[in-house]
């Protein structure tokens, strides 16, 4: 990473923010003795507090990777877990078969809330005409809704997250920022049907949910280590888990975001990833960059004329939108300034776990 790239800065020595992010990290969540006495007392409390209950936690899934293994992680260390699925509509077949074995063989049961798909087309199509680099914003608040809203409804005290920072490492704010209000002024904006269906997340539903439901979440990837081969070879061997097909096939609509972001905004979102693989030497520097060369498959042609096709969106719309002027989150209505205020609160309930580890190194460190 250099500083060709948003908000990345290098001090004196030459070393940039994320990897000074990365170290501070590492403290806080160690692979070692301490780390592992850090899981094995945050799984008790997990436990405790859904002792009564008939699921003690709830783990988000998608069929990709490092989902399927923090599911499995979670089974092994004892908990129960709900799988919690959001279908926006893209997911790959594989992705599918994948998800379907390992709630078979783990015996875990399985919630899904399937948008809507004119609505869930609309959304992202708000994004696209918004010139944001992140087209997949809607779908993620998706997936935070009904995480959260699956938890209150069944009176689930803990959320458990798969991100980490050792093999995802943290983007940049500007590329992927979203909130309440960014979402609810967009649909506005840009928004061609009305939503019926739609659930956004605004501020006063985190109160809620924090506050009122007591809802927290532990980011459980933090104090594994799921680098490696061996994890690939364990899914196949205990799962039948088979691989998507290349980076993030998963997820079909990740070849139109890909593209887009690229050839828009030159964004190439593997760059975080791969750097921190560097950082955890899972991949030499070398690698990495020549691989940075190479345009991932799934930006193929097939690809995102299939993506454009599914979102009907026509080749002369498609010009006029890659023409358009870029923008980032600070040319619209948004709660980040309110945000900046309350920093120290989430700072607070991130280290207390009820806010996702990151968020407050996501929101006023990139």
């Amino acid at each position: 990473m250099d500083t060709s790239i948003s908000n990345v800065r290098l001090d004196r020595e030459g070393i940039c923010n994320h990897c000074r992010l990365h170290d501070k990290l590492d403290k806080l969540y160690p692979l070692n003795e301490k780390g592992k006495d850090q899981l094995r007392r945050m799984v008790e409390k997990i436990k405790r507090h859904g002792r009564n209950q008939e699921y003690d936690c709830i783990v988000g899934v998608s069929g990709g990777r490092d989902t399927t293994y923090c599911l499995y992680m979670t089974k092994k260390l004892g908990l129960r877990p709900l799988a919690v699925h959001f279908d926006n509509g893209w997911d790959s077949q594989v992705a599918k078969t994948n998800l379907a074995n390992v709630l078979d063989k783990l015996n875990v049961d399985l919630h899904t809330v399937v948008a809507d798909w004119e609505e869930s087309r609309d959304l992202t199509n708000c994004t696209i005409r918004s010139s944001l680099p992140y087209i997949d914003m809607t779908d993620d608040v998706g997936i935070v809704s009904a995480l959260y809203r699956t938890a209150a409804k069944e009176g689930i005290r803990w959320i458990i997250h798969s991100h980490s920072f050792r093999t995802e490492g943290i983007n940049p704010l500007k590329w992927n920022y979203m909130d309440g209000r960014l979402v609810r002024h967009l649909i506005r904006r840009f928004g061609t049907i009305k939503l019926k269906y739609f659930q956004n997340v605004e501020l006063r539903h985190f109160f809620y949910w924090v506050f009122v439901k007591r809802i927290c979440t532990f980011t459980m990837t933090n104090l594994y280590d799921d680098v490696g081969v061996e994890i690939d070879e364990l899914l196949k061997r205990e799962f039948d888990w088979q691989d998507t097909g290349g980076w993030h096939f998963d997820n079909e609509i990740f070849g139109l975001q890909c593209y887009y972001s690229r050839h828009k905004f030159g964004i190439d979102w593997r760059i975080c990833e791969y750097a921190a693989w560097v950082r955890t030497g899972a991949m030499s520097r070398e690698e990495a960059q020549q691989k940075m060369k190479e345009i991932p498959d799934i930006e193929g042609k097939e690809f995102v004329d299939y993506g454009l096709k599914k979102q009907g969106i026509s080749t002369e719309e498609w010009n006029e939108i890659m023409a358009a002027e870029p923008k980032y989150f600070t040319a619209y209505p948004t709660y980040y300034s309110l945000l900046k205020l309350l920093s120290p609160l989430i700072w607070l309930l991130g280290r207390m776990h009820v806010l996702p580890a990151h968020t407050y190194e996501k929101y006023f460190r990139t």
